[in-house]
C-alpha cells in the first residue's frame, strides 16, 4: 500500500506566500501538506482581524486551490506558545486558537496541532499544576473543535530550559502527555508524534538519569491515538529538523520508527517537519529533491 508523504510548509509560506507554497509542493510530488497558521492573528495581519466570514472565505478558497492541484491539506499547525504567566496573552491565545480551528475547518483539514504549555515558562510548577492549567486551556477549546468538526492535536514535546539548564519539558515525557490526552473530555482529539522533540527529551533523560520513553517506545505507548506526524531528526541536543538518515547527523532510529508506526496501524500521511529556511534561491530545488528522498525513506528504499 502506498504511504502518502507530506511536508510542513511554514518556510515556504513565508518565502512564497500561501498559494505558491501549495504549488511548489504539488509540482514536487508531495501528496499532502501541513499548513502553518502561526503567522495569522499577529498584529497587523488582516485575515484573522477581519472576522470569521473573512477566515472562512480565505481558507475555503485555498482548500479549493489545493484540491485543484491534487494536494491534500492533511493537518494544520496552530499556536506554539500557550498558557504563560500573562493573562492578557492567554486570553488572546484562546481566541486566536479558536480562529485556528475555524481556519482548519475551512481548509478541510481534520486536525490542528496546538502546543501544550512548557516547563520553561513555569520552572517551579509541579505535575498537578501543569496538568490542571494545560487541561483548562484545551478544555476551553473543545466546544469550538466540536462545532467546527476538527480535532485538537496534542504534540509530543522535547526539552526546555530551567534557569539556563536543559531539562525534560513536562509534556516531553510521553507518559505525561498520554495522561493529559486521556483527561480531555471529547472525541475530537488526536496525538501528533514529533520524532525530533521526543528524541531530545530522551537525550536529556539519558544525561540526567531521569529516563523517559524514547521515540520508538513512545510510539508504542501512544499507539493508535497517533494520527499525525512531525517526522524529523536531530542530534538529541538541538531542534535541527533534519531529514531522516541524512548524512548520519541525527540519532533517531528510523527503521525502528517506521516499523513501530506499521505495528500500531498508522495509516495517515507521513508528514515531515523539516528546516527549509536556509536554502535561499535554491528552496524550490530542495523541495523537489526532498520529495523523492523522503518517499524512498518511508518506503525503505534509500
Amino acid at each position: 500500500m502506498k504511504k502518502p508523504i507530506g511536508i510542513s510548509i511554514f518556510a515556504l509560506q513565508k518565502r512564497y506566500g500561501d498559494r505558491r507554497a501549495l504549488e511548489i509542493c504539488a509540482e514536487s510530488g508531495f501528496d499532502a501538506v501541513d499548513f502553518n497558521l502561526c503567522e495569522f492573528g499577529a498584529e497587523g495581519e488582516p485575515i484573522y482581524a477581519a472576522g470569521d466570514d473573512a477566515i472562512l472565505a480565505y481558507f475555503s478558497d485555498l482548500a479549493d486551490y489545493a484540491r485543484s492541484l491534487g494536494l491534500e491539506i492533511s493537518q494544520t499547525h496552530g499556536r506554539l506558545r500557550n498558557y504563560v504567566p500573562d493573562e492578557t496573552y492567554n486570553r488572546w491565545a484562546h481566541e486566536v486558537s479558536r480562529k485556528d480551528l475555524l481556519a482548519t475547518h475551512a481548509l478541510g483539514a481534520p486536525s490542528c496541532v496546538i502546543h501544550s504549555m512548557t516547563t520553561g515558562r513555569w520552572p517551579e510548577a509541579d505535575a498537578a499544576f501543569m496538568h490542571a492549567k494545560n487541561l483548562d486551556f484545551f478544555q476551553g477549546l473543545i466546544p469550538f473543535a466540536e462545532t467546527y468538526d476538527v480535532n485538537l492535536a496534542l504534540e509530543t514535546f522535547g526539552d526546555s530550559k530551567r534557569y539556563g539548564k536543559r531539562v525534560i519539558d513536562f509534556f516531553g515525557d510521553s507518559r505525561e502527555l498520554k495522561k493529559q490526552f486521556d483527561l480531555l473530555q471529547t472525541d475530537h482529539k488526536v496525538l501528533c508524534m514529533d520524532t525530533g522533540h521526543t528524541n531530545k527529551a530522551h537525550s536529556v533523560g539519558a544525561d540526567d538519569g531521569s529516563a523517559v520513553p524514547d521515540v520508538v517506545e513512545s510510539i508504542y505507548l501512544l499507539g493508535s491515538d497517533i494520527k499525525l506526524l512531525h517526522l524529523n531528526d536531530n542530534n538529541g541536543f538541538t531542534d535541527q529538523h533534519l531529514p531522516p538518515m541524512y548524512n548520519m547527523q541525527g540519532s533517531v532510529p528510523w527503521k525502528a520508527v517506521f516499523k513501530a508506526l506499521d505495528e500500531i496501524g498508522y495509516q495517515g500521511v507521513y508528514n515531515f517537519e523539516l528546516s527549509l529556511d536556509n536554502f535561499g534561491a535554491a528552496t524550490e530545488d530542495a523541495v523537489r529533491f526532498l520529495a523523492g528522498y523522503l518517499r524512498r525513506a518511508v518506503e525503505g528504499t534509500l
